[in-house]
């Protein structure tokens, strides 16, 4: 057993298992933001320009239509904030697409529809199998996995790809950003939620019932038959534009009654019990350690 070691630049430390340190103590996921994501990270003028580009064509590729591109929604800060952008900033006309897993809280519930409504949105909800989201989730449970968020956010994913090409909208605009998220979760924490062999064989083995509706979806599907044969982009604005966790909260609670979570994500009541129980003590991983890195790069 190695002996415990703590980034001197972050907070990633041991519990990640395959962490490496330089001769001065700084861990690889800072020297890869360093190297891999800074020297592609420009939230300046050179990002400004290319959301007015981006924002342009999107514009364009819309006339006619009744809406321009698709969000994702789950009532968390950066789903929400690129929300407000899109309508109030970019103008743009999205389709909101929330996808019930079972497990919203009554904070996620409000927030999404503060925003709809004050923006004068239309909201489309898909709502998942709930007896085959439980067991496919106690599957997980029973396998021993550390990663037992993967049905529900691989149901997210895959129903808003799939929803996305059934009705050709070719843009998904995505709240993902450097900003908060540059720091990645281990594998041995949050394993590829991609992998169809891993999630069929948990079910297989240890699930009691037939998923017949549970949205699956391959990385075949999304990363080269829908972006290179259906030409689907997804779109990340935020990297290209100054992004603050505080005036991202301090906006949305001002202009339409948001309230903030305790931590990153728990706009579901599983993931709050995941994360915040779950990993850290069943298997001694905190994910604030990646959420408050990604911060502090």
């Amino acid at each position: 057993m190695r002996d415990y070691q703590i980034c001197t630049n972050c907070v990633m430390d041991t519990s990640d298992p395959a962490i490496s340190f330089d001769a001065q103590g700084v861990c690889d996921h800072c020297r890869g933001f360093e190297a891999d994501v800074k020297p592609n990270w420009h939230p300046d003028e050179v990002g400004s320009r290319q959301v007015a580009e981006m924002v342009a064509q999107i514009r364009k590729e819309g006339e006619g239509k009744e809406f321009d591109c698709i969000l994702g929604m789950s009532g968390g800060l950066d789903s929400s904030y690129m929300l407000h952008l899109l309508v109030t900033e970019f103008g743009l006309r999205p389709l909101v697409f929330h996808v019930d897993g079972g497990w919203n809280s009554d904070i996620a519930v409000n927030n999404i529809q503060m925003l709809v409504e004050k923006l004068g949105l239309d909201l489309y909800t898909e709502v998942i199998n709930w007896e085959e989201m439980r067991d496919f989730q106690l599957a997980f449970f029973k396998s021993g996995v550390p990663h037992l968020d993967i049905p529900q956010d691989h149901a997210f994913i895959a129903t808003l790809y799939h929803f996305a090409n059934k009705h050709g909208i070719k843009y998904i605009m995505n709240g993902g950003n450097y900003a908060t998220e540059c720091v990645r979760n281990p594998l041995e924490w949050l394993y590829h939620g991609t992998d169809l062999v891993q999630l069929r064989d948990i079910q297989a083995r240890f699930g009691t019932r037939e998923l017949k509706t549970y949205p699956f979806s391959s990385i075949l599907f999304h990363k080269v038959y829908l972006r290179y044969l259906r030409g689907v982009k997804v779109v990340k604005p935020l990297n290209l534009l100054p992004y603050s966790k505080k005036i991202a909260i301090d906006t949305l609670s001002s202009e339409y009654g948001w309230r903030p979570y305790p931590q990153k994500h728990f706009e579901s009541r599983f993931t709050r019990f995941f994360e915040a129980y779950w990993l850290p003590t069943r298997f001694g991983y905190d994910t604030r350690r990646v959420q408050y890195s990604s911060l502090i790069l």
